[in-house]
């Protein structure tokens, strides 16, 4: 848990070290002096020293959370963790993204090449600009599809346990297809502009086409409201319906089900307020907000990538269960076998055969194994198949007593 708390206080801290650097930026006594231009500058390089430490944590944790997905079979085959680490595997983009981007403008900062200004083209096309591109509406397009997929699972839960891989695939599909075809048409747009832009190459800033760029800002925002939109609506017809067709799963599915209920709710919520607010406010730019205050307004979307990390960690044993084991190896075994032992069976206990967010495949595997066909083959002479180990017993042993005789004796 120390290791969870230390995560989720990086968010803050990093907010607070911001507030700082930015208060004596503005209020220091040597503001209204010649070296003014100096410390805004200085606080120039605080922020993009920002973004690489943000970006940092996000990759750390982001990795971390897709490798508890993927190295674990039984988390691989739940709908629900492909969301998840589809969601990881963006927000990894968006961090790179940053980090290169701040990368980029300390570099122009140290070389004193600030107002440079270069063709539109040589920003469109670096790798920071494409992975930018391509997470800014996955962001809310991936949250928007697990809101689906959550209303598909609670509306009809026992054809969601049967649906197929098609199904993932064209949830995962979409939002992909949809990304890849506006950073394309951005790409087709910006390919032969020479029109002269900041090098620091600022996307709201003529990096990415504005139409294009408003409208992947659009998706987002469109997509984190509807994702709202659907919660609401789940709760509303799981309390009006009393569970609706959830009263056919079992206890374990139900448990299964209320635990994903709250980690959406929560995940939703960490849109709403770091995810949603700032897009408004980027996409409305009221009072030219972004020339001044662009900086925390993206601090806060990545922000909230470090905070979904803590919400899944904190809401999924199974996954947080794997970091423990890995620490727990390091320790002598006489700690680290009973230690081991107990967090198996705890795991084991919180797992269903049948989860509600399992794919088709990992309940097959899960069922007994169907009889051979030779097996089928002999009992299709009768209409009723008995078990004979339990009609007829295998070996029935008669008590001695006086109503019986007794065994012959053996003659040689």
């Amino acid at each position: 848990m120390v290791f969870l708390q230390f995560f989720l206080n990086l968010p803050l801290f990093f907010g607070l070290i911001y507030l700082i650097v930015m208060f004596s930026a503005r209020f220091s006594p040597f503001a209204k002096s010649p070296r003014r231009f100096f410390h805004l500058m200085m606080s120039f390089a605080a922020n993009m020293y920002l973004y690489l430490a943000e970006g940092v944590v996000i990759c750390v944790t982001n990795i971390t959370l897709l490798w508890c997905i993927l190295s674990d079979a039984r988390n691989r085959r739940r709908r629900e963790f492909l969301l998840v680490a589809a969601q990881s595997l963006t927000d990894i983009f968006y961090g790179v993204a940053f980090m290169l981007i701040a990368h980029l403008r300390l570099g122009l900062f140290y070389e004193n090449k600030l107002t440079l200004t270069v063709p539109t083209s040589n920003c469109a096309f670096i790798p920071a600009l494409w992975l930018h591109n391509m997470a800014t509406p996955l962001l809310g397009l991936l949250p928007f599809t697990t809101s689906i997929n959550f209303l598909v699972c609670s509306v009809a839960p026992l054809w969601y346990m049967r649906a197929t891989h098609l199904y993932t695939f064209f949830l995962l599909s979409a939002p992909l297809t949809i990304a890849m075809l506006l950073t394309s048409i951005n790409a087709l747009l910006l390919i032969e502009n020479e029109s002269q832009i900041a090098a620091l190459c600022i996307a709201a800033n003529g990096a990415a086409h504005h139409i294009v760029y408003h409208v992947m800002l659009f998706f987002r925002i469109i997509a984190n409201l509807a994702s709202a939109v659907i919660y609401f609506i789940i709760i509303l017809y799981l309390k009006k319906s009393h569970g609706g067709t959830l009263k056919d799963l079992s206890p374990q599915q139900l448990k299964m089900h209320r635990n994903a209920k709250i980690t959406l709710g929560l995940v939703t919520t960490n849109s709403m307020i770091l995810l949603l607010f700032p897009d408004i406010l980027l996409f409305a730019n009221p009072w030219n907000i972004t020339k001044y205050y662009s900086t925390p307004l993206y601090s806060m979307t990545l922000s909230k990538t470090m905070i979904n990390f803590m919400i899944y960690m904190i809401r999924y044993r199974e996954l947080r269960n794997i970091i423990f084991l890995k620490v727990i190896a390091c320790l002598p075994k006489k700690w680290a076998i009973p230690l081991s032992m107990k967090l198996r069976s705890t795991n084991e206990q919180s797992n269903a055969p049948k989860g509600t967010f399992a794919t088709r495949s990992s309940i097959q595997t899960e069922r007994i194994r169907e009889p051979s066909l030779e097996q089928r083959k002999s009992r299709s002479g009768s209409i009723l198949t008995f078990n004979k180990s339990r009609v007829i017993p295998q070996s029935v042993t008669v008590p001695a007593g006086p109503q019986h005789l007794p065994p012959l004796p053996n003659r040689r």
